[in-house]
């Protein structure tokens, strides 16, 4: 007897009416097998976290020794193969279609298994590596790649981004000096501390890499008086960004432009990138640290 199966859930297929279901109770038979295997997997990718799970066909699985504290409804096969493939993503994207539920609460179950992960023994499989390995080449850090992975992320249309983000369209984390600071607050807090860091004097020049919708240069010359070259290849960014310098006449003290970093010329006295790293990727580090060295030299600060 598979330890991972458990005697089914009383009325779990009243979960969903038979329609809804890709799987219904009448095909558990043919997938009964396919189910068994991929079921235990999800413990592999998670760990041993107190988790039951029950799919659309009735069969339930929990691991070995565990007493549940949570139940994930799972409402088809394909859903659950691309929970074993990339649990982190498919979860987010099948829990939005509904195509996933949960009984109980959901903060508490994200923080229970990612608590757990850190016990997991999954090794990624060859199908994993051989995805893994196309979507890195894919997704790669060239000039061109780059370009269409930014494309694809921020140039989604700045109404969108206003729906979540605060006024200033500020996208990266936050810096709370007190635990009443609010989160709009704690964003200006953070661009501030930014500037006293960098020890920012009136009439000096800085480069930004990555320029977000340009809050943070347009904070640096009206409250420091610089002035600002940022690069940014995010083409609904850089349009918001200039329309704003122009809205708050400092289009002579900030240039906003429309091109990657690696492209980027000139001496500066300062520079600065808040939250590209992972834009940058980890093979680029070394390019990236030269192309910071050009631009301010021995004897600049960033």
């Amino acid at each position: 007897m598979n330890p991972w199966f458990n005697a089914p859930i009383p009325g779990v297929t009243m979960l969903a009416t038979k329609s809804s279901l890709t799987h219904s109770a009448e095909s558990t038979g043919s997938h009964s097998w396919l189910e068994k295997r991929l079921l235990p997997l999800i413990w592999n990718r998670i760990g041993p976290a107190p988790v039951r799970v029950v799919l659309g066909s009735g069969a339930v699985a929990s691991p070995p020794d565990v007493v549940p504290r949570f139940t994930v409804w799972i409402r088809d096969l394909r859903t659950l193969a691309q929970l074993v493939l990339d649990a982190e993503i498919a979860f987010g994207e099948a829990w939005i279609d509904g195509r996933i539920r949960v009984t109980g609460d959901l903060t508490g179950l994200l923080e229970t298994v990612y608590a757990s992960m850190g016990d997991a023994h999954w090794r990624p499989a060859w199908y994993s590596r051989l995805v893994s390995q196309w979507t890195d080449k894919w997704q790669a850090n060239t000039l061109e790649g780059s370009r269409n992975n930014i494309h694809s992320h921020y140039d989604l249309g700045n109404d969108f981004y206003r729906l979540w983000l605060d006024p200033e369209l500020v996208y990266t984390c936050a810096y709370f000096p007190s635990a009443s600071t609010t989160l709009e607050e704690a964003q200006t807090a953070k661009m501030e501390y930014i500037c006293r860091k960098l020890r920012l004097r009136p009439g000096e020049t800085v480069a930004e890499a990555g320029c977000g919708w340009g809050s943070l240069a347009l904070y640096m010359a009206r409250n420091y008086g610089v002035r600002v070259k940022a690069f940014n290849i995010s083409r609904e960014q850089i349009r918001h960004a200039q329309q704003r310098a122009r809205e708050e006449g400092l289009q002579d003290r900030v240039e906003f432009v429309e091109d990657d970093y690696r492209n980027a010329s000139g001496r500066f006295d300062a520079f600065l990138s808040v939250g590209m790293l992972e834009h940058v990727g980890r093979e680029n580090y070394g390019q990236f640290g030269q192309v910071i060295h050009q631009l301010i030299g021995d004897h600049g600060r960033g």
